[in-house]
């Protein structure tokens, strides 16, 4: 279709369009059946309407995509004729009449030709077009969309969310609001293909234009401090993984980068890794793809102790390999184009040789975070003024004073002198004191216990270290394979304020002045004067 589209605007239209006007109404006779122009009381000019048509040839139906285009409802002749006019105009410049095509067929046909989109990607827009714009815009003839629409949209993404719809068991899910980051991913799916059907000369210009979205604050990422990096580190080093999140807490690999990396992308001699391709995970599907950017594909300088660990695992990785035997595979994934690839030489593996899921390295590690100063958990609750605690496996001797955790934040302490197992795992702890609150199941006893971060985190904990010891942000955006540096000044520019601060006192000492003028005390600063 597209080949015979190109030659005829090459060749140029051997047909002619011929426009066809006439007036008519929508007066029924006795037998039921609209009169249309054969009504008698047309002869009178303030009765009916014009409308016109236009019979395509057949050399240009392949890029009409109809035999007959057909507009009505104008009050003269003169406003049926301009229109039929700009019609054929738009045709010989190349424009396809989309005629009935609604928004919702327009939507999943884009989608559909979207080839290059990464899984993550290709699921965000499909649940968006399914969820959100078909249901509210769907029925809309595109030709018809406009910003007064979307607006509409917007408004009832903000208040009531999406419309109900069937869960699993054939029950309505009631719709809920939606926060908006969310409406403005919705709105940014929508505003990408109707962008594409200006190109494709489908409408005129995109009505997405000029809509106004509800204001969103941006949340500061808060990752852990070096410290308890460094804790969590220290906790995971006996671990398979070990080197797998030391590169992500440390370098700012992600996830599916460090799942990906294979014996060919480690220089030993220069002390640097080659990030070429990554395991992704979309909608339950694995896949091999390259980095998120293009810049994502990058060489990275790793220090000695880091190149050590990843040499401590490739020993590790080998034992397993001769313990496995003939049986030992990588595994095979599809790639960006849907065709399989044979993995071989991975660094991290499950113990059989297989690739590993990133889902499984984001869940291992909230296994090892919640280890990190933990000394036990409790089974069974306790009331006020009990002296023992009865809890599960311990990963700690558990004399000693213990801190008390609801949900991770502290809310007492407690001192145990003994201990009585009891079976399985599990335990009895004697206290030296009564206790003074009621505590629950799953209450924790341990010190310094880590607050809850998502894997994600680690990396963002990288990116802060290094701005923290006055890394060029540049510099931190190429290590993190960002696709500029304005993405990463906008994910950390809190954490760019102190550097900030001190930009500018650098700046007002490099000035000589005459007069100094003693600095005004901070906000909040008790000042003594009188």
């Amino acid at each position: 279709m597209d080949r015979q589209i190109q030659e005829l605007k090459t060749k140029g239209f051997s047909g002619k369009m011929k426009i066809k006007t006439e007036r008519r109404c929508g007066c029924r006779g006795a037998d039921g059946k609209q009169l249309g122009k054969r009504c008698p009381r047309l002869k009178r000019k303030d009765h009916g309407r014009w409308t016109y048509r236009i019979q395509v040839p057949e050399d240009l139906r392949p890029l009409v995509g109809r035999g007959e285009i057909r507009g009505s409802g104008y009050p003269t002749e003169e406003d049926a004729r301009a229109d039929a006019e700009k019609e054929v105009v738009k045709i010989r410049s190349g424009r396809q009449h989309v005629g009935q095509l609604t928004v919702g067929q327009y939507l999943n046909t884009w989608l559909a030709g979207k080839r290059r989109l990464r899984p993550t990607s290709r699921g965000g827009y499909e649940s968006n077009i399914r969820l959100y714009l078909c249901p509210m815009l769907g029925e809309l003839p595109l030709k018809g969309l406009r910003k007064s629409h979307i607006d509409q949209m917007i408004a009832r993404l903000e208040v009531e969310g999406s419309a109900p719809v069937k869960g699993g068991n054939g029950a309505m899910r009631k719709s809920r609001s939606l926060a908006p980051k969310t409406i403005l991913e919705i709105f940014a799916t929508l505003r990408a293909a109707l962008n594409d059907a200006v190109v494709e000369r489908l409408i005129d210009w995109n009505p997405a234009l000029g809509v106004e979205m509800p204001e969103q604050d941006e949340e500061e990422v808060e990752p852990w401090e070096p410290e308890e990096v460094g804790r969590f580190l220290d906790e995971a080093a006996d671990d398979r993984l070990a080197a797998l999140y030391e590169l992500i807490a440390i370098h700012g690999v992600r996830r599916g980068e460090a799942c990906g990396l294979v014996d060919t992308d480690v220089d030993a001699e220069a002390s640097r890794l080659t990030i070429c391709r990554q395991i992704v995970e979309s909608q339950g599907r694995l896949g091999v793809w390259p980095p998120k950017t293009k810049s994502g594909k990058r060489p990275l300088d790793i220090d000695p102790m880091m190149l050590g660990s990843i040499m401590a695992r490739q020993l590790e990785r080998d034992a397993e390999r001769d313990a496995v035997g003939p049986a030992w595979n990588n595994g095979t994934l599809p790639n960006q184009r849907g065709e399989l690839v044979q993995l071989t030489g991975l660094i991290f593996t499950r113990l059989d040789g297989r690739h590993l899921s990133p889902a499984y390295v984001t869940s291992h590690m909230q296994v090892i975070a919640r280890r990190v100063g933990l000394c036990c958990q409790l089974v069974r609750p306790a009331k006020r003024g009990a002296k023992t605690l009865t809890v599960g496996k311990r990963y700690r001797a558990p004399e000693g004073v213990w801190t008390v955790y609801r949900d991770r934040e502290p809310c007492g302490q407690v001192t145990v002198i003994g201990c009585t197992r009891r079976r399985g795992s599990g335990a009895v702890l004697h206290l030296a004191e009564a206790l003074p609150i009621d505590l629950e199941i799953g209450m924790e006893l341990g010190k310094k216990l880590l607050s809850r971060k998502r894997l994600h985190d680690l990396r963002h904990g990288s990116a802060s270290i290094q701005i923290a010891e006055g890394v060029d942000i540049t510099l931190v955006s190429k290590r993190l394979g960002h696709a500029s540096p304005a993405i990463t000044g906008r994910l950390y520019a809190h954490l760019l304020r102190s550097a900030g601060r001190e930009v500018a006192q650098t700046a007002a000492n490099a000035v000589p002045r005459r007069v100094v003028r003693p600095a005004r005390p901070h906000p909040g600063h008790n000042d003594q004067r009188p």
